[in-house]
């Protein structure tokens, strides 16, 4: 057994069940054994970045990394999009990158790439196999850290010569399971109370209650003690939005994309429980009022106190803490506290009411070119969202497709959003589907997102991953009003151009729609399509409206 198929035993024993990439000289045993391994769907891409996302839409999916991998050199620099991307969301995924001989790293040989000096402040862990004797340590060690406290990206450098080493044989012991940790039980019922002392509780869930598998306890909590949720962006599907207590996207104290109910309450709260956010750009827009007592519940130690000093701050995997609240909830308070709060109830659902009534001439609008808003609620009628994984892509489609698609299962929606590496939602379609391949998997993208990774289409076709693309088309490059600059104005882009008639040649069904009333039929049909196995891209022709209701409300 040589050190490449060692590594590939190694993997399929930790539970790796994915594989994406490109393959080459240096990475080319490593690829082998992936590919040899009946345990492993392979996924053989046309750019090192989506191979990338693919595994991130898989890690999203499952918590479960998939790896990835690249030739030396600009192959493995290809990548970087996408690593980047996964650093900024906190996605778990190993990258196994090709590299020279061990004696021809340093000395400007071909395709040589400083990956720790690349790699290393974009990554979880950067390291190096360098000997046979260090394969099932390093390895044991990235899997201890992709399933310990905050997930992330992990790169592994394979130098080709080691690749083709011998490996010491023997039993390997996988990690498997998640390492999870509690909170400290003081802080724990001082939160309790506070929260159950609380005229206006708001609860703001990011990522790491998806991550920490915590949607069944947080319910049970909000039920509980009656508390209203709102979820970050990439939160999106932790709380169940089709529930009582949902107040959709919300902020901290006020996101871009936040809901009118999530924003009010947000700024009327006397306490805020926050559970695994990351407090970033798009869900900062306006701070937190002050006055507000903050309960902080995070993984990482580097995120409490992070925007202001927290009142409480508890350390702990979301499951877990949110388990021992309900826990001391029950032990601590009086059974007449625990019967649920019909003022909290209604004004919940009044907001919900008014949010509905001020977004339905966007969701409904009969106007052409097609209004983006429409293209979501055209799909939200024809889709069981129990059965259904919807990704959003960077630009204007983030706002237009994540305010008002109803998510009502853990990772029914997968959002995101740090570095908004366009053209992710592609890949990361075909990760999500490998991972839930009984769920239909929409992608909704932007033209200038499909631009960047739509080849790739064809990788779905090949692999057998039969995924929806849908295409909000608002030829938006170049656009004044979305930062780009005017003398790019009379810059002719894309008019030649047909992107159905290229998803056709890549083997996938496509469809143009330019009547909004006909936009329901061709959704329908290309789910047939798609249900019956193969690929399909709906291209929407859209105009470009704001993307923030909140902010349209307010004028």
């Amino acid at each position: 057994m040589n050190v490449a198929d060692r590594i590939g035993q190694i993997l399929v024993a930790e539970g790796v069940r994915l594989a994406a990439g490109i393959t080459g000289q240096s990475v080319g045993y490593v690829a082998d054994a992936l590919a040899s391994a009946p345990e492993i769907k392979l996924c053989y891409t046309r750019q090192e970045r989506v191979a990338v996302d693919i595994c991130d839409g898989y890690g999203r999916m499952t918590g479960v990394p998939g790896v990835a991998f690249a030739d030396a050199g600009p192959a493995v620099a290809n990548a970087m999009g996408g690593i980047v991307n996964s650093f900024g969301d906190s996605t778990p995924h190993l990258f196994i990158a090709g590299a020279n001989d061990r004696f021809e790293l340093a000395r400007r040989y071909t395709k040589e790439l400083p990956i720790h000096n690349v790699f290393g402040g974009v990554t979880k862990w950067t390291e190096a196999i360098l000997d046979p004797s260090q394969v099932d340590d390093v390895l044991r060690r990235a899997f201890v850290l992709l399933r310990s406290q905050r997930p992330g990206p992990i790169m592994l450098a394979m130098p080709y010569d080691v690749s083709q080493m011998e490996a010491p044989d023997g039993p390997y012991r996988p990690v498997s399971e998640r390492i999870r940790s509690g909170g400290d039980p003081r802080e724990i019922e001082r939160a309790v109370r506070l929260l159950a002392a609380a005229e206006r509780p708001y609860v703001y869930v990011g990522a790491g209650v998806l991550y920490g598998d915590a949607t069944p306890e947080l319910v049970e909590l909000a039920e509980l003690l009656t508390l209203p949720v709102a979820t970050t962006l990439n939160g999106k599907s932790a709380f169940p939005e089709d529930h009582p207590l949902s107040l959709g996207i919300g902020g901290f104290g006020r996101a871009t994309y936040s809901s009118l109910h999530a924003t009010r309450a947000a700024e009327a709260a006397d306490v805020a429980l926050t559970v695994g956010c990351g407090f970033k750009h798009h869900a900062t827009v306006a701070p937190m009022p002050a006055g507000v007592t903050h309960i902080q519940v995070d993984v990482d130690a580097a995120e409490l106190h992070k925007e202001a000093r927290a009142d409480v701050g508890i350390l702990g995997d979301a499951k877990l803490v949110l388990r021992q609240m309900i826990e001391a909830a029950r032990a601590l308070l009086p059974p007449s506290r625990l019967e649920p709060r019909g003022e909290v109830l209604a004004r919940v659902e009044r907001g919900r009411q008014e949010w509905m009534a001020f977004s339905q001439p966007f969701l409904t609008d009969p106007g052409r070119p097609i209004n983006p808003f429409r293209v979501t609620w055209e799909l939200t009628q024809l889709v069981d969202p129990a059965r259904t994984v919807v990704l959003h892509d960077a630009g204007s489609v983030r706002g237009s497709t994540c305010q008002h698609y109803v998510a009502t299962t853990p990772r029914g929606f997968l959002g995101f959003g740090v570095e908004s590496a366009m053209g992710w939602s592609l890949g990361a379609a075909i990760g999500a589907k490998v991972a839930a391949p009984d769920k239909l998997v929409v992608a909704v993208m932007g033209d200038e997102a499909f631009a960047e990774t739509g080849l790739d289409l064809e990788t779905a076709v090949r692999s057998e991953v039969p995924i929806l693309v849908v295409m909000k088309n608002n030829k938006a490059f170049p656009s004044t009003d979305s930062g780009i600059s005017p003398r790019l104005s009379g810059v002719r882009y894309r008019e030649a151009g047909n992107y159905c008639v290229l998803a056709e040649a890549l083997g996938a069904r496509a469809t143009r729609v330019e009547d909004p009333e006909a936009l329901r039929g061709a959704l329908a049909d290309a789910i047939a399509c798609v249900q019956d196995g193969r690929p399909a891209l709906v291209e929407v022709v859209t105009k470009r409206v704001p993307t923030s209701l909140y902010r349209l409300w307010e004028q």
